[in-house]
């Protein structure tokens, strides 16, 4: 029997917010251009992860999902969430 081992995304506990209705895993990720504050999270019932910043918003892609190597457009990814 084959095992998959999922990719471990590890946050800080300071940046970690709680789950909502629709969204969970939900976290802060400051931008590195401007003062804001973007909110990264997983649609609960798609399980696909999406990012509040006007990237992902247009276009469905942005920075702060690739630098965590979480998919884009909507493609559904487990990860072993783990606060630090």
């Amino acid at each position: 029997m084959y095992t998959t081992m999922l990719p471990t995304l590890r946050i800080s506990a300071d940046v970690a917010l709680p789950d909502n209705h629709q969204w969970q895993f939900r976290f802060e990720v400051k931008s590195e251009t401007s003062d804001r504050v973007y909110i990264i999270s997983q649609n609960k019932k798609r399980r696909f992860w999406a990012c509040s910043c006007p990237g992902w918003k247009r276009h469905r892609k942005c920075k702060h999902l690739i630098a965590l190597d979480l998919p884009c457009h909507e493609q559904p990814m487990e990860v072993n969430l783990q606060k630090a």
